[in-house]
């Protein structure tokens, strides 16, 4: 590794992250055996995320993530350790996005039929 990419790598390592526990899936290209399995997200930033995973992963795999609120996005896992491991995104991306409530996005009318429900006739103190 030169001197150059090492400096790159370690802005890479000092953008703000978010620690979090997030749910997900990924999927490795061109791997039908096993064409999509669930993730646990814990750390995304906006050109990365660390996550854990029963599935093994190799480094240098090809890998489409899907998250809440975001479209799939691709990218290369950078690094693994045991059931943890690294992905560098091919774009960067909005990490706030995946954390927005989805309350949110409900529709009005949809937000109104999710208060309480009271039956008529029945008194509550």
């Amino acid at each position: 590794m030169t001197r150059r990419a090492a400096s790159r790598d370690d802005q890479d390592r000092r953008k703000p992250r978010q620690r979090m526990m997030l749910l997900g899936t990924i999927s490795a290209c061109g791997d039908v055996a096993r064409p999509r399995q669930p993730i646990r997200i814990r750390d995304l930033s906006a050109t990365g995320l660390m996550a854990v995973s029963d599935t093994a992963y190799d480094q240098g795999a090809i890998v489409d993530v899907e998250m809440r609120g975001l479209p799939p996005v691709r990218g290369e896992i950078a690094w693994v350790d045991g059931k943890r491991f690294g992905v560098t995104f091919a774009l960067p991306i909005n990490p706030l996005l995946a954390r927005q409530p989805l309350a949110k996005s409900l529709p009005p009318r949809l937000a109104a039929a999710t208060k309480p429900l009271r039956r008529p006739g029945f008194r509550v103190d």
